[in-house]
């Protein structure tokens, strides 16, 4: 089960590096999801102690280092991860230093509109659920129902069946056996399905055109919701009258999207016009009942993305945290991992220094995940290798909040989530541009946001020169970030 690699480790100075006692300091409910879920198993019965299962991860994400510095980044890792510092993503701790690391969480596809593409991703949503990856769809590409199919000369079906099949593909394949199979479907509002989109998760209608276990999410733009605020109309279109709209955002988006209304108008294509208020009414009225479409912005994910310069973000992830560009050749890929809050307060405040020391481990992991990967499909390892994406999250924000006798609603929580993401941000950026400086730097750098000097708080003003007013987010910062821009540029 587990890859020989691990073999070539010091194991005497890593034996030396376990602590039992940090067994101690889970709580029954985490060892128990622990025993149920990570601790490698034969046939059932579990041949890993906990000390032990950290330190099988650490191995795991050291072997992307130079050989004779591996035991040493082992104990790195393994000391961060036991002693709750730092958390890996599921998939890492299900499957690092296996014989199949497959090591990421997420993966986000756009499908195409033909049904050779459609059953691709189908297959390919398959195998990444198989090896414990969640999974955003884009399925903005695929004509409505009605739209004409050239082949045939028939109707085409629309978006909504192929959703089913969808849904069943990800109960069928429940992530290795390990937790249920989890997949997000993204479309966009202009999409002339959207709207028996919204209904997929009611437990009403035909179950024949329902999918229960799939979350669901609108891809928003700007014009629209410009639209809702003025009580205007919304025209839904199929994409295979309208194929660019996919692509487009901002200005641009803005100027086709009324080229296309005004062609409606006139009689030239097809569309339906609707007022856009009751559209926005009946996504609000669906989420308050099932919980779905989550409500996601396709502008502002755009303009701010680092990556602007080599595609389109069409979608985020499963858990929409993730903004990363796809197309017919690149899945993107996140590699993702937690800072643990509360384990950096120190006399009732959070301490910088022992922050900034997680970070630079955390970053240096996430990094070697993308070498280690075991990837099920190719477009995974295309887009990743060349992008390099990685996201480090936080938990434990409340309990911070907690500690300080601090209320979740009161502006000295929002002062401390300001603190806590700043610093995370400095040290990130500036671990990731150091680790730049040893390896290279990532091969799509050129021309990205970070070579063009805009880190994101540099890009809250592109977003609001592109919308014509202001966005109103506070841009003040406590940290002296010279020293990271000085740092990216080198």
């Amino acid at each position: 089960m587990l890859d020989p690699q691990l073999l070539e480790f010091d194991t005497e100075r890593l034996s030396l590096a376990l602590q039992p006692e940090r067994d101690l300091k889970f709580l029954y409910l985490g060892l128990q999801t622990l025993y149920d879920r990570y601790l490698i198993h034969n046939g059932g019965r579990r041949i890993e102690l906990p000390q032990a299962f950290w330190m099988r991860v650490s191995m795991g994400l050291a072997l992307a280092e130079k050989p004779e510095e591996r035991t040493d980044r082992a104990i790195e890792f393994y000391t961060a991860l036991s002693t709750f510092h730092l958390c890996s993503s599921s998939p890492t701790l299900f499957n690092a230093g296996t014989m199949h690391p497959q090591l990421s969480s997420c993966y986000l596809t756009t499908v195409q509109d033909d049904l050779d593409n459609i059953f691709k991703n189908v297959r390919d949503n398959a195998l990444l659920s198989k090896w414990s990856g969640g999974l955003g769809n884009d399925w903005t590409n695929v004509r409505a129902l009605g739209s004409r199919i050239k082949g045939t000369n028939g109707q085409s079906q629309g978006v909504i069946p192929f959703l089913k099949v969808v849904n069943d593909t990800a109960v069928a394949v429940n992530q290795g056996g390990k937790r249920k199979g989890a997949v997000c479907t993204y479309l966009e509002i202009w999409h002339s399905d959207i709207e028996e989109f919204l209904d997929l998760r009611k437990n009403t209608g035909d179950d024949r055109r329902r999918a229960h276990d799939m979350n669901t999410a609108a891809w928003i733009p700007d014009l629209f919701v410009q639209r809702v605020e003025a009580d205007g109309q919304w025209t839904l279109f199929s994409p295979s009258d309208v194929p660019d709209l996919h692509d487009l955002y901002g200005q641009a988006f803005k100027a086709q999207y009324e080229t296309y209304e005004a062609q409606v108008a006139a009689g030239k294509l097809r569309g339906r016009t609707i007022r856009a208020v009751e559209l926005w009414r009946r996504v609000l009225t669906s989420l308050f009942e099932t919980g779905h479409p989550w409500v996601t912005f396709k502008d502002p994910s755009n303009i701010r993305s680092p990556q602007d310069h080599v595609g389109v973000v069409h979608s985020s992830n499963l858990c929409t945290e993730i903004l990363l560009n796809t197309n017919e050749n690149e899945v993107a890929v996140c590699n993702l991992a937690s800072v643990n809050l509360p384990q950096h307060m120190v006399d009732g405040k959070l301490n910088h220094e022992l922050i900034g020391k997680t970070v630079k481990t955390a970053i240096r992991m996430l990094d070697n995940v993308i070498d280690i990967n075991y990837y099920p499909i190719p477009e995974a390892k295309n887009s990743n290798q060349q992008h390099r994406p990685i996201g480090l999250g936080l938990m434990g924000f409340q309990d911070c909040l907690w500690q300080l006798g601090v209320s979740y609603a009161s502006n000295t929580a929002l002062e401390f989530a300001d603190e806590s993401m700043e610093v995370i941000s400095w040290h990130a950026l500036m671990a990731s541009s150091q680790l730049a400086g040893e390896r290279g730097a990532y091969q799509s750098f050129p021309g990205s946001k970070w070579d063009r000097g805009l880190l994101p708080i540099d890009t809250i003003a592109l977003l609001s020169e592109e919308r014509g007013e202001v966005v109103d987010v506070a841009l003040t910062a406590t940290m002296d970030w010279e020293p990271v821009r000085a740092s990216i540029r080198e």
